[in-house]
């Protein structure tokens, strides 16, 4: 008996099956994996898209991002450029990023998904009020309802074309209501709202330090530049690398490393993929800490709070680059980013030497010269620092912590001091000298 079917009619062969997703499907696994921080930081970073789409990489000194949340709404407001009536049409309500859909180089959106998964995350209906110079468009839906809908399509609920629109009318405002239970109760926290900005003022320190205005609850959000030692004898080293190096698009990887001042929260890697931060100050075997392959790297502990490390990954194609869907973290299994590893674990080392032998000279002297090199020198940005190939450990003779001594000198009779000195058995008058103040010291101080 041969074990397999029989062959089906040609009815039966062209009888179709649903395989068709529901949308409550998509609903439900798109929020799955990312936290409410993170969704609304992806609706921010599409204003930012907007931003260098119209300034490329800047300054954005004309520019300007507004959130606001309540335990009614969330509104996030910008003047960046507005979104044309065609890529609503085509691309931007889509679930996925379409074969043809244009590309803006080192965009921070990749996916398709995040403006969508956000909306869904937060709030059951949401406004898409959208203006440029000759255009101007809502779309609002009930996302229930939508999902009830057999076709997938979102419309517009107001469309304006082939017109003039004055430029402070031009830009996006996104409105998401009827929140969900637990994200109107966040949205009331003091506590959440710290977070929230604390997290906008890290992961977008590169377009806020280049003049992009971001305000939250109408309070601007301030970050500093990045800054290291800039001092000749302890110059940060700096690397380029190219992957693949022959083909386009590619991806670049640069990195920075050296000293700073011993912040512990901001010490270890910054990563970022095109300007987006996505690791702050790591310590994790994820950057190399704790690695014992081809270069030995300790496990991170206090003495290195002075180290930085900075890797920017930059590519025009987006979905090249080694994070994750929800920009919280990194693709381990990128082929980029293993090899990048090996450069930043070689960078990093030198470094590693020199905190080393300051934790050495700081055990055994008060003041060295490893530390009065790093007391004289100044900090500079980033983009201002002079960088050389390697960081190379200054040389110095390494210093051997005493205690202070003090010479004591008296003069007794030859007679009375050689009787002693029989008594004692001692074979030198240095030795006489270092018992009999030994005898005195232990008889009339001891250790008080």
């Amino acid at each position: 008996m041969e074990d397999r079917l029989p062959e089906l009619s040609v009815g039966v062969r062209d009888r179709p099956i649903d395989a068709m997703p529901t949308k409550q499907l998509f609903i439900d696994m798109l929020t799955r994996d990312i936290s409410l921080i993170p969704a609304i930081l992806d609706l921010v970073d599409n204003c930012v898209d907007g931003a260098r789409r119209q300034a490329g990489d800047g300054p954005y000194d004309d520019y300007w991002v507004r959130i606001a949340l309540s335990d009614q709404e969330l509104r996030i407001a910008d003047n960046c450029g507005g979104m044309s009536v065609e890529v609503a049409e085509k691309y931007a309500f889509r679930f996925g990023r379409d074969e043809n859909t244009p590309v803006l180089p080192h965009s921070i959106g990749q996916f398709g998904v995040g403006m969508k998964r956000a909306i869904f995350k937060i709030g059951d209906e949401f406004r898409v009020e959208s203006c440029t110079p000759t255009a101007r468009f809502v779309v609002l839906e009930n996302i229930p309802a939508w999902a009830e809908r057999e076709e997938w399509k979102f419309r517009f609920a107001s469309l304006e074309e082939d017109r003039d629109f004055p430029q402070d009318a031009v830009g996006t405002i996104l409105t998401v209501s009827n929140l969900h239970a637990d994200v109107a109760r966040a949205f009331e926290q003091e506590h959440f709202r710290n977070r929230l900005r604390e997290e906008l003022r890290s992961k977008l320190t590169g377009p806020i330090t280049n003049h992009l205005a971001i305000s939250l609850q109408g309070r601007p959000i301030h970050s500093d530049p990045f800054e290291l030692v800039d001092k000749r004898e302890l110059a940060p080293a700096r690397a380029e690398y190219h992957y693949p190096s022959d083909d386009d698009p590619q991806v670049s990887a640069q990195f920075f490393v050296g000293l700073a001042d011993g912040d512990p929260p901001s010490a270890g890697w910054h990563v970022f993929c095109n300007g987006r931060l996505i690791l702050e100050g790591d310590k994790t075997s994820v950057t190399g800490w704790g690695s014992t392959e081809d270069t030995r790297i300790p496990r991170f502990h206090g003495q290195y709070n002075q180290f930085r490390g900075y890797a920017y990954f930059d590519s025009d194609d987006a979905g090249l680059l080694p994070w994750n869907t929800t920009k919280t973290g990194l693709d381990l299994d990128s082929s980029v980013y293993r090899a990048s590893k090996l450069h930043m674990r070689r960078l990093m080392r030198p470094v590693i030497d020199f905190l080393n032998k300051l934790k050495a000279e700081k055990e055994a002297t008060d003041s060295g010269p490893l530390q009065a090199l790093l007391d004289k020198a100044t900090r500079s940005e980033l983009a201002k620092v002079k960088t050389r190939e390697r960081f190379v450990v200054p040389k110095f003779t390494p210093q051997v912590k005493t205690p202070a001594v003090q010479r004591i000198q008296y003069d007794v009779r030859q007679n009375k001091a050689k009787a002693v000195k029989r008594y004692l058995g001692a074979p030198t008058w240095v030795a006489v000298g270092k018992t009999t103040f030994k005898y005195f010291y232990d008889a009339e101080i001891g250790d008080e």
